[in-house]
């Protein structure tokens, strides 16, 4: 690529190695699904990476919000969940591959009313394990449900922190993908965490969770008031204005993944003039080729 010094990567859920060759894309991300003889391959061209989802349910395994409503998320069971835990780690014994950490946390804004979990048994045991009344805790979420005071749920958010926190520590993380900075306190995410990398997911649209847009619709009064005003703006100036804030933060290497668009290159230039060497496009199949020929504009 000319004119450019970012290195530039790409999460793909299809492997087209001509194609990323020829847009010069060191780094590939591929599904945890991917068979082995792909993986093989992309190695021969590129720094590969697995992305894996560390409380995927398996359609067994549930959160329970305030209400005491149990949902099964899919990839976001409780993280507080031990057999859950060891469960999903026992995929990688002898996985050849390096993971990046995805789904790494609580239910989000957009999940409605799961948003506001978890309070099963197992986060029971985690909140007198750390020393939380969770209990206190839930009545507090619900006083905000009733009087919207988004400092009611300070210690919700903290708790969540730390549940997230253990867990990262208990399976030795090194890369994950976090929720831009300014949301990622919502889902028990933060940027002080001892990681190596981190890809912030800043996606200024709103065309599904953790995007930035998506999650605002879901939020409202003074909680969405927090959040607004730690976004200070909307729109694609925010990808510079979230990787300055992560660099700011986080004494982890920041390689954020911004989504492909007709205005790509621009991203990449405000994630470039926000500080960082290295970003993620989101994400590639042979569908969608053309939002990803970005190395004669570069």
């Amino acid at each position: 690529m000319t004119g450019s010094k970012i290195k530039i990567g790409v999460f793909a859920t299809e492997f087209d190695p001509e194609f990323f060759l020829e847009m010069g894309f060191e780094s590939v991300i591929l599904p945890f699904e991917t068979p082995k003889s792909v993986l093989r391959e992309a190695e021969k061209n590129f720094e590969v990476f697995v992305e894996f989802k560390p409380f995927e349910t398996s359609g067994k395994y549930f959160v329970e919000n305030v209400f005491g409503n149990k949902a099964d998320l899919k990839a976001l069971g409780c993280p507080s969940n031990e057999e859950l835990r060891e469960e999903n780690a026992s995929k990688l014994e002898d996985f050849e591959y390096e993971v990046i950490l995805d789904f790494v946390r609580f239910p989000s804004p957009s999940n409605g009313e799961f948003f506001y979990s978890c309070f099963c048994e197992h986060c029971n045991e985690k909140a007198d394990e750390f020393g939380f009344d969770l209990e206190g805790i839930r009545m507090n979420v619900k006083d905000y449900l009733k009087t919207d005071d988004a400092r009611l749920l300070e210690p919700w958010f903290d708790f969540r922190k730390e549940v997230i926190e253990d867990y990262l520590e208990w399976i030795d993380a090194k890369r994950v993908f976090f929720f831009t900075p300014s949301l990622s306190f919502l889902v028990g995410q933060s940027y002080e965490f001892n990681l190596e990398c981190i890809h912030p997911m800043v996606y200024p649209e709103s065309i599904g969770p953790a995007c930035i847009e998506y999650e605002l619709s879901y939020m409202g009064g003074s909680l969405k008031e927090v959040v607004l005003k730690e976004l200070r703006g909307r729109g694609d100036e925010l990808i510079e204005r979230e990787v300055e804030k992560a660099l700011n933060i986080s004494n982890a290497k920041i390689e954020p993944i911004i989504i492909a668009s007709k205005n790509l290159v621009e991203r990449i230039k405000l994630a470039e003039k926000g500080g960082v060497e290295k970003v993620f496009l989101f994400a590639y199949s042979r569908d969608k080729k053309e939002l990803f020929k970005i190395n004669s504009d570069l």
